[in-house]
């Protein structure tokens, strides 16, 4: 596949990809820039528009950085812009392209691309990953537009992407399911179709941005874990439970308080597989009882995606809008 996409909008937020090992101060992007092949008098990428937005490695981001962003990203769609490539750190990209999948506008296209080795290294991988998103940005308004991540020669969809390995460069995976395409000699090769997301969902500016908490579940968890959340100033709670939803019987009563006063969505801690709702197992702490008690079923979201999608819905529409925008999520897949 090819074809361009018209101008293509290039976001630099910092990361490995801009950083030399040993120094706390970023690499000039100049050099990364130059061996992507995009340069100011380029024939191939003079339609390139470079817009620095921050120097930070991925795990400073905030929401109000990934919001901002998207909100910039819908501007410049409105003005006619289809293709966006945002170049990042990798450690927390599978939590903002999700975060970006749901605000940005459903024929955008949005890749984010960053490296596993710093500027420096032998073999440094940065180069040929962002010209590799560049080449999806421009390939994917035209047939599958959305938000992936591409690195390594593969594009992910931002759904089901995991960073996997904290430091070999074939780190990012889509567990049980795959890559929806690769990039080979300058071409995107498409293998499978996500379904789109619903939304874009709302973001209302200078929306305050909701405290939502993640519980990870552990053998013998008792009510003293459930107790932090149990604060007011928590407006939602992701419980990311064993199995296919279970927890020990002495956290489902403290689960199901909290589950009276705000959203709490239930999904499993393994990385593939969803929530039981239909009660293959019951008793108490079940995903059956925890469901009946008022949690909400996340499906097979991961806990720290859920964590994304429920601040969005609490900030769009409060906590009585959450239970029915939910619903969809449980089934979501591939066609």
């Amino acid at each position: 596949m090819d074809g361009q996409a018209g101008p293509t909008i290039l976001y630099l937020l910092g990361g490995t990809i801009l950083s030399v090992a040993g120094s706390a101060s970023p690499a000039d992007s100049a050099p990364l820039l130059r061996a992507a092949g995009v340069t100011a008098d380029g024939p191939d990428d003079a339609d390139v528009t470079i817009v620095p937005r921050r120097t930070v490695g991925s795990q400073n981001l905030t929401l109000a950085d990934i919001t901002g962003l998207a909100a910039d990203i819908a501007d410049r769609h409105a003005a006619g812009a289809r293709a966006f490539v945002v170049v990042q750190g990798t450690d927390t990209m599978e939590e903002t392209s999700f975060l970006l999948s749901l605000l940005v506008p459903a024929d955008a296209a949005i890749v984010l691309t960053g490296a596993m080795r710093t500027a420096d290294a032998p073999g440094a991988e940065g180069p040929g990953n962002l010209r590799d998103a560049l080449v999806a940005a421009r390939t994917l308004p035209r047939h599958l537009p959305g938000t992936f991540v591409c690195m390594a020669g593969e594009l992910h969809a931002a759904r089901f992407v995991r960073k996997m390995d904290a430091g070999r460069v074939g780190a990012f995976a889509s567990p049980g399911f795959g890559p929806a395409g690769t990039i080979v000699t300058g071409r995107l090769r498409l293998s499978q179709a996500p379904l789109p997301a619903p939304g874009p969902l709302s973001w209302p500016a200078g929306a305050r941005i909701p405290r939502v908490g993640l519980l990870s579940v552990t053998l013998d968890a008792d009510a003293l874990h459930a107790a932090a959340f149990q604060d007011p100033a928590w407006g939602g709670l992701v419980v990311e439970a064993m199995g296919s939803g279970h927890v020990p019987e002495a956290l489902a009563a403290p689960l199901a308080a909290i589950a009276a006063t705000r959203p709490v969505l239930l999904v499993s801690r393994c990385p593939q597989g969803d929530t039981d709702p239909h009660g293959t197992y019951r008793g108490t702490g079940t995903a059956a009882h925890l469901l009946a008690s008022g949690l909400i079923d996340g499906g097979n979201l991961d806990a720290r995606k859920a964590r994304l999608l429920l601040t969005v819905l609490l900030a769009g529409g409060g906590p009585a809008a959450v239970r029915p925008a939910m619903a969809p999520w449980a089934g979501i897949g591939f066609i």
